[in-house]
Formats: C-alpha cells, structure tokens, sequence
C-alpha cells in the first residue's frame, strides 16, 4: 500500500516538473502568438498607407496642383483611414485563428484543477514537446534580428559595412549557439522527466 502511494507521488512530482515546462511554453507561445498578431496588423497599415500615397498620388496626378495639394489634410487623412482599416481587418482575421496551442492550454487548466487521469498526462507529455519545439524555433528565429541589429549599429556608427557584417554573423553564430544548447539542456530534463512518468505509468 505504502509503495503505490510512493509511486502515485513520484508520478505526480514528475508531471509537476512537466507541468511547470508545459506552462512556461504556453505562456512564451501566447505571447509570441500576441506579438506577431501585432506586428502583422502595423506591417499590413503601413503598406496599405504606401501603396494607397502612391497610388492615389500617381491616379490624381493631373489634379494634384488644383485638388491634392490644396486639401493635403484631407487626402492624408483618407489614406490613414484606409490604412486604419485594413489594419483593422488584419486583426480581425487574425484573431480568428485559432491558437495553435490551444489544446495545451486547456490540459493546463484541467492538470491544475486535479482529478486527472493517466491519459491525460501522456497527452500532457506530448503537447509539452511539441510546444517546446515551437519556443525552440521562434527563439533561434529572434536571434537573426540579433544579427541584424549589430550589423545595422556597428555599419551605420563604425561606418563600415564589412565589419558590420562580421559583427553581424558573430552576434548571430554566438546567441544561436546559446539558444540551441540551452534548448538541448532543458530537452534533456524534459526527456528524464517523461521516461521516469511513463516507467510508472
């Protein structure tokens, strides 16, 4: 009797320690989901900001001595509230999709509410490594901005294009590097955590 009571409470320490790995994906990835929603709806207003300037601009050529110049506040101002609508569109067909994630979320909820089955934390388990997958990717992916911004800093204020580029590639190799062991560390701790769940399973 003593030894399943042991075994039930080293089950339920090692899918604490998978619970507290599934949260922290969760939490990263529904951040990330929320910021790239917003950089996608100020990219598509500024494009359509330019694209409309131009195109308006170029179509009213001939009027623009007599109409655009003249009501520049107002051409300006139709053009933002194109802008503002496209974006406003982007948001709305963003938000419809759904959270790829979702689920795990919803695993979360149930694993922390108690009364789950065994069932649960193998599809807990597996949910996990794929969120920790996706963190892995959108992590090594913002070490390219890295990369990007040395170059950028070191070409504009060293004004040299050369070593701004090399700065560029070491900043990159160097936080990927750090990024990707960084990954393979808590995997390792992940993997030990789900052989010794499923050995008591």
């Amino acid at each position: 009797m003593s030894s399943d009571s042991e075994v039930r409470q080293s089950i339920s320490a090692q899918l604490q320690g998978i619970l507290s790995d599934a949260e922290e994906s969760y939490v990263y990835l529904k951040r990330k989901h929320e910021n790239d929603t917003r950089l996608e709806v100020a990219l598509a207003s500024i494009l359509v900001w330019v694209s409309a300037l131009v195109v308006l601009g170029v179509s009213s050529f001939r009027l623009f001595g007599a109409v655009l110049f003249s009501n520049a506040p107002a051409f300006f101002l139709l053009i933002t509230a194109v802008a503002a609508a496209s974006g406003l569109l982007t948001y709305a067909v963003r938000r419809r999709r759904i959270f790829p994630f979702a689920e795990l979320g919803a695993l979360i909820g149930k694993m922390k509410g108690g009364a789950v089955s065994s069932e649960d934390g193998l599809k807990l388990i597996d949910a996990t490594q794929q969120a920790m997958l996706a963190v892995k990717k959108g992590k090594v992916d913002s070490v390219f901005g890295r990369g990007v911004l040395a170059f950028i800093l070191v070409a504009v204020f060293g004004q040299n294009v050369a070593v701004g580029l090399l700065a560029g590639i070491v900043v990159y190799l160097y936080f990927r590097h750090e990024t990707i062991r960084e990954y393979e560390k808590e995997e390792a701790r992940y993997a030990e955590s789900k052989s010794a769940v499923l050995q008591r399973l």
